[in-house]
Order: structure tokens, then sequence, then C-alpha cells
């Protein structure tokens, strides 16, 4: 996921702990790694920074971001491009299992936060993670 991403073109990682979250530890030693070795695969300049895992709630106090929310249970599958600001775009991924129903609700109380069903089908993680990327670059470019 985090090759894939990076050569997408993301620029920060910010893992979530969530509820149903399998791996709570980072190796960011090896994601450092994995990351240097995309960005020359993908001839990125800028290399993508990895953050300290936090929790939800954390996540949530920063206001200095538009927030796209892949919410499997959400009836919108359109970004709407006119509610994007001039702040970072981050896009918030569920775990395996998805998001607990408490989470679902905190994410969506997040101001100018925008659910988003980006598929039909249940998809893991990975998979989830380079839809909603393609998605997002695609209407934003």
């Amino acid at each position: 996921m985090i090759q894939k991403a990076t050569e997408l073109g993301i620029t920060k990682f910010l893992p979530i702990i969530f509820d149903r979250t399998v791996v709570r530890k980072l190796n960011k030693e090896r994601l450092q790694k994995i990351i240097i070795e995309a960005s020359e695969q993908s001839n990125r300049i800028n290399v993508p920074i990895v953050e300290e895992s936090q929790n939800l709630n954390d996540f949530l106090k920063t206001s200095s971001i538009d927030l796209i929310f892949t919410d499997l249970n959400s009836n919108n599958n359109k970004i709407d491009k006119s509610k994007l600001t001039d702040k970072p775009v981050c896009i918030i991924i569920g775990p395996e299992g998805d998001f607990s129903e408490a989470e679902r609700q905190k994410i969506l109380s997040f101001k100018g936060v925008q659910p988003i069903k980006i598929n039909e089908n249940i998809l893991r993680s990975e998979t989830a993670v380079i839809s909603a990327i393609s998605i997002i670059n695609y209407v934003i470019n």
C-alpha cells in the first residue's frame, strides 16, 4: 500500500489506530526504505513522510485539511470539487473490517468532510487506497 500510494503521488502518511486495526505498531525504518525505493521508481523528487501513529480523536483535531472519507455506507459516489479548499486533501481509509459505528459518526462530524463510496464491493484496505487515490487525483487534476 505504501509503495503504490507513493507512486501515485501521496506526500504524507498519517497512520491512525482504529478500533479494528490489526497491526498497531509500524516499522518506520522499513516503511522509509519502501518509500525511497518507490520514489526512485516513479521519478519523484520529494519523498513522502510518515507521521507517528495516532488515534482517531487526535487526528480529528486537525483542522487544516480537506477530508475525504471512504465510507462503505455512503450513498455519495462523487467528490464535490467546489468543497475543496487550498488546504491539503487527506483521504481516510478504514482498516480491514471497516470502521466501527462510533468512529464513523466521529469522522462524519468533522467540519467539511466529504464521504464517498468508492466501490460497490468491499475492498481490502490496500485496494481501497489505490482506488481512492486514483479517483481523487482524477477529480483534482
